[in-house]
């Protein structure tokens, strides 16, 4: 496509009217010269309105929310210090190297639906139906249970108003955020991620500067709670072996409070010049891990003993965030309030981009035909119906109205944790099954946009990681006097799921996984699908280059 030929496109993809009759077509690709069939798509209807500043925000403040600034405390009551931060950093480098898989593919490939895509042209249909519909519903409940975090926190002030109020609020600002086209989200999400990122730096130069005595009591307590009680808790069993059950606990809780690629990679198909922008955003993923997950977690280790009988308790909002507990404990007062304010901003955004990111694999699956055609439909390119389906299942929130907020939050988080680990698991396979097409299709190195050396091999590591971590997680139901089928539910529901939807369709479909050397490595897209053509100007001012260079 001509770099002149832009402006055009940009008019002629709009998407302004409805997609109702939308025509599936076959479209062909071409590797290394040779001809390749994809799969049935529909012409494109979203808009290429996120900019580089939304994606950049997006990708560093990730799912940041709940899970790292409350959900922490629990893991440290049962890990301990050490324990907590050993198991964070462990599951980081699994997250690195899953961003680093994913982002070599959409780099690739741009598309709506990306990772929904990917599983499609490079394993099957049955895997691409299977993983689409897992996921549309696993971030549909995540993006519920954030809601109902919402409403805990609320409560943080005040109980005299029912929590069915705070979720109608919410939900229905998910709705007119993502409704009204993608810049709109993009705006409202860029602005709550800079609340996000300002909370998590303050809280680490908070508990450096109080650690050091800069506290009312001016007490320099530095790395104390290490020693005593300890660096390790012991969780369901005594001595070496309960510490390492209590170290082992923290990966589903991390599996839920780590944002994966996969947010960045749905919005892949809506970037302005994805092909510039995503590398520069896969390429810093790494200080994001470091800077925002593990020294969160080293500052809730030193601001809290793993014996405080207020970690993961049901204490409104902010109440049982370690964080809050911490300055409670030093008599700092006004604090907790102002934590609990921006920790508001901070779930609110994570429910936004939850939300978003169910609503695009949804359309992913109505893109390839696998979904009934109303989910097709676009207005301003927004997938309407999508957006509005995916809001009819937060309303699992109003749970919260009947039931501690806390207590639904906590449900939805156990199935979430499990899903997210089933998820890459599937990311990995896909990636794998992705780069033995490239070599059998003579794809070499310098015909890759971007990719990251011996990922294949990081890889093949991640999945049995993953695969590990995910039939473990519900170890404790099956130790004495802990069994319960509801938590058993709660830790396999995902596989189920999958299971459910891989063998439905393939039983209907009878699809076979066709031959590395066929796989249609650009899965039917054409370069309208994959790229806008927008070349930005080169910045001339200080300011302008300093701005390209943080926005990538």
């Amino acid at each position: 496509m001509d770099k002149g030929d832009t402006k055009d496109l940009d008019a002629s993809e709009a998407g302004l009217g409805p997609a109702t009759d939308v025509q599936l077509v076959a479209v062909p690709t071409h590797v290394d010269g040779e001809k390749v069939m994809g799969a049935a798509v529909a012409p494109k209807q979203t808009n290429r309105h996120l900019l580089p500043r939304h994606i950049q925000l997006m990708a560093f403040s990730g799912a940041i929310g709940t899970g790292l600034f409350v959900g922490s405390g629990s893991a440290l009551a049962r890990a301990g210090p050490l324990g907590l931060v050993l198991g964070y950093s462990i599951y980081a480098l699994l997250v690195w190297s899953t961003f680093n898989a994913m982002g070599e593919m959409v780099v690739w490939l741009p598309v709506d639906g990306s990772f929904v895509v990917f599983a499609h042209a490079y394993l099957d249909d049955a895997w691409g139906f299977a993983l689409g519909w897992l996921y549309t519903v696993t971030n549909s409940l995540s993006a519920a249970g954030e809601v109902a975090a919402v409403a805990a926190i609320f409560n943080y002030w005040t109980d005299s108003v029912n929590s069915a109020v705070y979720v109608a609020i919410v939900s229905t600002s998910l709705v007119a955020l993502n409704l009204f086209g993608v810049r709109i989200y993009g705006e409202g999400e860029f602005y709550l991620s800079l609340f996000k990122i300002i909370l998590i730096l303050g809280l680490l130069v908070f508990t450096f500067v109080v650690m050091v005595g800069g506290n009312p009591q001016h007490d320099a307590f530095g790395f104390r709670y290490w020693k005593n009680p300890g660096l390790f808790n012991e969780y369901i069993a005594k001595g070496s072996w309960g510490n390492f059950l209590g170290f082992w606990s923290v990966f589903v809780q991390a599996a839920f409070a780590f944002g994966g690629p996969d947010y960045i990679a749905l919005a892949a198909g809506e970037a302005r010049a994805p092909r510039r922008v995503m590398p520069s955003v896969f390429k810093r993923v790494i200080y994001r891990l470091s800077v925002f997950y593990i020294l969160g977690v080293l500052a809730v280790g030193i601001l809290v003993p793993y014996n405080d009988p207020d970690l993961g308790s049901n204490k409104p909002g902010a109440g049982a965030s370690p964080f809050v507990i911490g300055s409670v404990r030093l008599g700092i007062p006004v604090l907790p309030d102002i934590i609990n304010a921006v920790l508001l901003t901070s779930a609110w955004s994570c429910s936004l981009e939850l939300f978003y990111a169910s609503t695009r694999s949804l359309y992913a699956l109505a893109v390839d035909g696998k979904t009934p055609k109303l989910f097709r439909f676009t207005w301003r390119g927004v997938p309407t119906v999508c957006v509005l389906a995916v809001w009819a299942v937060t309303w699992i929130a109003f749970m919260s109205a009947s039931n501690n907020s806390l207590t639904v939050f906590n449900w939805l988080t156990s199935i979430v944790g499990s899903g997210n680990l089933l998820i890459y698991c599937i990311f990995h396979i896909t990636y794998i099954r992705f780069r033995r097409a490239q070599k059998a299709q003579g794809v070499t190195d310098d015909q890759r946009p971007w990719f990251r050396r011996h990922q294949y091999t990081y890889s093949i590591i991640s999945l049995a990681f993953y695969i590990l971590i995910f039939i473990t997680n519900g170890f404790a139901v099956f130790t004495e006097g802990r069994w319960s089928i509801a938590s058993f539910i709660f830790a396999y529901f995902s596989l189920g799921l999958f299971i459910v939807c891989y063998v439905g369709y393939k039983i209907f479909s009878r699809a076979p996984m066709v031959k590395l050397a066929s796989v249609a490595l650009h899965a039917g897209r054409t370069e309208v699908d994959m790229d806008d053509g927008y070349v930005e100007p080169e910045p001339k001012t200080s300011t302008g280059k300093f701005f390209r260079w943080l926005w990538g």
